[in-house]
């Protein structure tokens, strides 16, 4: 049975500034969300968010906290990483811990990360251009919060549209690779694509006026390089549909490209 003094035990850990006790946090957390005692963790932790005031500051035993610590460590660890990879076990652990957070069969409890989530939206954005490698971890956590509605109302309309062209970067260079005989797994290329299509399924509102021609030149880009049919052009094309249905009435004339 988790007490108290086992999440503060977590919590001194990733708080430290020393990157080995760090890591050890780490692995705490993840020994934790394994096993049966996972569900005794998470219903702690889902048990203290729940009771949270709305405005009041997450305390030390809430999800909110440990997310925003664990993002932290993200950051520390990319900073402290110049000369090799950051280790994918941080990025792994974000991951579970928003799963385990978000998880209302353990938890019975719904938008526990309200709080955190507009951080964890920039953070996400932040990290995804820094770091590569951990693309396919914050893919997923990315499109996990997309589905949440009352969550996408919380991202920056920035940070919105900045990670709509990076995806729609990564997916035309992952294209081109391929193209110039690079090796760039099918799998990897479909899941930047299916972030992207979520990404543009669930906007934050209206899209942003300046964004409207990037977002055209980004998808003339991405064509450019499509050979073949296949799962890849058919989530692309409804990518497209996806913003034509949300955004195609706006779109002028000149973002069209006609005189």
């Amino acid at each position: 049975m988790v007490t108290s003094r086992d999440v503060q035990e977590i919590v001194s850990k990733l708080s430290s500034d020393k990157a080995k006790s760090r890591e050890e946090g780490i692995k705490l957390v993840n020994s934790w969300l394994e096993g049966e005692r996972s569900i005794g963790f998470c219903k702690f932790l889902a048990q203290n968010t729940a009771m949270l005031k709305p405005n009041e500051i997450p305390h030390s035993e809430t999800w909110p906290f440990l997310i925003t610590l664990l993002t932290k460590c993200v950051s520390l660890e990319i900073s402290m990483s110049k000369r090799r990879s950051p280790k994918l076990i941080f990025a792994k652990s974000l991951r579970i811990v928003v799963q385990r957070a978000e998880d209302s069969k353990i938890s019975g409890k719904m938008l526990l990360l309200l709080p955190v989530v507009k951080l964890l939206f920039s953070h996400i954005w932040e990290v995804s251009t820094e770091v590569p490698s951990f693309q396919s971890e914050y893919g997923i956590i990315l499109r996990h919060l997309l589905t949440v509605r009352d969550y996408c109302f919380h991202m920056r309309k920035k940070v919105y549209c900045s990670l709509v062209l990076l995806y729609m970067e990564k997916v035309e260079a992952s294209l081109s690779d391929k193209n110039s005989g690079q090796y760039n797994p099918k799998e990897e290329v479909f899941r930047c694509i299916l972030t992207l299509h979520s990404l543009l399924e669930n906007p934050p509102g209206d899209f942003p006026d300046t964004s409207r021609e990037n977002i055209v030149k980004g998808f003339v880009g991405i064509f450019s390089f499509v050979r073949d049919e296949g799962k890849i052009s058919r989530k692309l094309i409804e990518c497209i549909n996806t913003y034509l249905l949300k955004d195609g009435p706006n779109l002028g004339l000149s973002v069209l490209g006609n005189p």
